[in-house]
């Protein structure tokens, strides 16, 4: 019985140790895609924006006419995907700029 009992305990320690932990895959913030970027022009308003890009990820609270568009897939520590972009209006509401931060 104590042989049985020793063999019982080693097969269930070694098929524990294998055994991998499950990692989530986490998608955070707003979708798009590099076509998106480049259907953007400078001068289209902020509803043509919206329209080609969705509603944006964040906007940047101490700079009113910037807005963050940010888009992540993750599995445990590891980033799967990652893109970045800002984009920035004028006082008179349309696009002026796009700034590309990371675009895979």
């Amino acid at each position: 019985m104590k042989k049985f009992l020793s063999i019982f305990t080693c097969i269930l320690i070694i098929s524990c140790s294998n055994a991998s932990i499950y990692r989530v895959t986490v998608t955070q913030g707003t979708v798009f895609e590099r076509e998106d970027v480049e259907r953007l022009d400078i001068g289209m308003s902020k509803d043509q924006v919206i329209f080609v890009m969705g509603n944006p990820s964040f906007e940047n609270f101490f700079e009113e006419n910037v807005w963050n568009y940010f888009y992540q897939v993750k599995s445990g520590n590891n980033i799967l995907e990652e893109k970045r972009i800002k984009v920035f209006f004028g006082t008179d509401g349309l696009l002026n700029d796009i700034e590309i931060i990371k675009l895979d």
